[in-house]
């Protein structure tokens, strides 16, 4: 089961990523000969709107064979390549933003369903008692609700840690599920601490799916800086012999999607929402072959006025590709060493 969702949550992924392409070239003009989701040969196939579709053996991948993007020397420029800059941008670009669209969708959903965090400011929760701690020995357990000292209301849930500052009994009221308890605590600063790890009291709020969309976008806007150095940190760790937890391959994704699949829909959508965000991360790393790669390449001829070769540029793009294989090889190796046991 766990690798029937896998191989659905990555094909709608690919397939969204290349769709993006295959839109911004057509909706200006470009032939898409192939549309191919999966690598190696093809299991199914059929002809629609100008174009080979294709579902092929490996599906770890995808392609959108547009006209005119892969130069061969001493050709006339034709489809891609005669798009202005603008246009190329476009199509280049068309595959993170469906990606990234699916996920706000997918977001929204989860956020209807299961709801946002929303902290409140004026409510102690216990997240931890230390086993053997003041805490412990008048009763407070994880989940508890501290609400007033002394019958005042917290203002901030902070308020709590002001009980060190007068020594002596206080009373605690405490919400515990449907219940409310109160608890007395003497306080003798030579315990040092109450013996408590604590936060505002979380709950869920469900929003509406229009406002759940705007949420997703705002939420994955202020996120997708620190996933693109969680990228770049874990490649480097790689290399340098310090992988890092954050970096999955397929096999990790087979795992979590397993897990997910035990859950429910909403780990199921939070999950290909979390995967979608990071193709789109990944795919905009300037990494020859990528579409970020190819960007970059795209931005320095635009700055420049120069480009390189179609031979040197496919050179390049093969390179890039390679090192990409080579990731995934090396991830593929680190995921199944977490999962015997040996990392």
């Amino acid at each position: 089961m766990s690798l029937f969702w896998f191989i659905v949550i990555i094909g709608v992924s690919i397939f969204v990523h290349e769709l993006g392409h295959y839109l911004a070239a057509r909706l200006q003009g470009v032939r898409v000969p192939v549309f191919s989701i999966g690598f190696g040969p093809a299991i199914l196939r059929f002809h629609a709107a100008g174009t080979e579709w294709r579902i092929a053996l490996i599906p770890l991948g995808g392609f959108a064979l547009i006209e005119g993007m892969a130069e061969e020397p001493g050709e006339e420029p034709k489809g891609y390549a005669k798009l202005p800059f603008w246009g190329k941008v476009a199509v280049l670009l068309g595959g993170v933003f469906m990606n990234l669209l699916l996920a706000w969708l997918l977001l929204a959903y989860v956020f209807q369903v299961q709801g946002v965090p929303q902290p409140i400011e004026t409510e102690a929760q216990i997240i931890e008692v230390l086993p053997g701690s003041l805490a412990e020995r008048v009763g407070l357990k994880p989940g508890d609700v501290i609400v007033a000292i002394d019958g005042e209301p917290l203002k901030h849930y902070t308020d709590l840690g002001k009980i060190k500052e007068r020594p002596g009994k206080h009373v605690l009221t405490v919400r515990r599920g449907e219940e409310t308890l109160t608890l007395e605590l003497v306080w003798d600063p030579r315990e040092g601490k109450i013996g408590v790890r604590y936060g505002p009291r979380v709950e869920m709020e469900r929003l509406p799916f229009f406002r759940g969309f705007l949420y997703a976008v705002s939420f994955s806007l202020k996120i997708l800086p620190a996933m693109a150095k969680s990228f770049v940190l874990g490649i480097a760790g790689l290399f340098l012999g310090q992988p890092s937890s954050d970096l999955v391959g397929p096999v990790g994704i087979v795992s979590l999607t397993g897990q997910a699949a035990r859950q429910g829909p909403v780990a199921l959508a939070q999950l290909t929402a979390t995967i979608n965000l990071s193709l789109a991360v990944f795919n905009l790393l300037p990494i020859p072959g990528l579409d970020g790669g190819r960007l970059f390449l795209l931005f320095l001829r635009r700055l420049f006025g120069r480009r390189f070769t179609p031979e040197k540029e496919a050179l390049l793009n093969l390179m890039g590709l390679a090192f990409v294989f080579l990731l995934l090889i090396l991830i593929t190796f680190r995921d199944l060493a977490r999962l015997f046991g040996g990392g």
